[in-house]
């Protein structure tokens, strides 16, 4: 029995340890650009540590007739920081309770077979992501989705279209000097508000 999540009429989602066919199904998946391979690594080698650590939550959205893995997304807390002002002493910090899409790949195998199959990124998003971040946040206080995503123009501009804005070139370096993760050396954080107009 599938563990669903969260279903449309196409694909559902299911915690990545909701079946231990999971841990075997994840072997299969592959991202064929060169760039993703960090995103297929993680998911082969160190989502399911970061699960029983508590450090993030993997999901995996998968086909509802064939049960193929479709893609996949990691979600953990954050706080997206900006700075106000100097005072005589110090840098006064304002923060935004956030969610960090920390990873999402689709299943190039997936896609490859399933050419009929279009805008599965933008699905995953707005059916998936969205929804289970929106639950989170009625009961602690979430404002805001950000990301680190890899500095390669079409990707950039494929967040673009799901909402996510680069910061000005000032709160930009702030941000990647002060707060950017040492995985995500040379990407670029870009944000949106959790209950943006989609």
């Amino acid at each position: 029995m599938e563990n669903k999540l969260i279903e449309n009429e196409i694909f559902y989602c299911e915690p990545l340890l909701a079946s231990e066919k999971n841990l075997q199904r994840i072997q299969s998946f592959h991202v064929a650009a060169e760039t993703g391979l960090g995103l297929e690594m993680y998911l082969k080698r160190y989502a399911v540590s970061d699960e029983l650590s508590h450090e993030a939550r993997t999901y995996l959205v998968k086909d509802n007739i064939s049960h193929e893995i479709v893609g996949y997304f990691s979600l953990k807390t954050g706080m997206v920081a900006s700075r106000k002002k100097w005072s005589p002493f110090q840098l006064e910090i304002d923060s935004l309770p956030a969610v960090e899409l920390a990873n999402f790949a689709v299943n190039s195998a997936y896609k490859a077979a399933h050419k009929e199959q279009t805008g599965i990124g933008s699905i995953i998003f707005i059916d998936f992501i969205l929804p289970i971040i929106k639950m989170a946040s009625e009961r602690v206080g979430i404002c805001i989705v950000y990301i680190f995503a890899l500095p390669y123009s079409p990707l950039i501009k494929y967040y673009e279209t799901l909402n996510f804005r680069r910061l000005s070139r000032v709160e930009e370096a702030f941000i990647h000097r002060n707060y950017k993760p040492r995985y995500d050396r040379g990407c670029i954080f870009m944000s949106r508000p959790l209950y943006a107009e989609d």
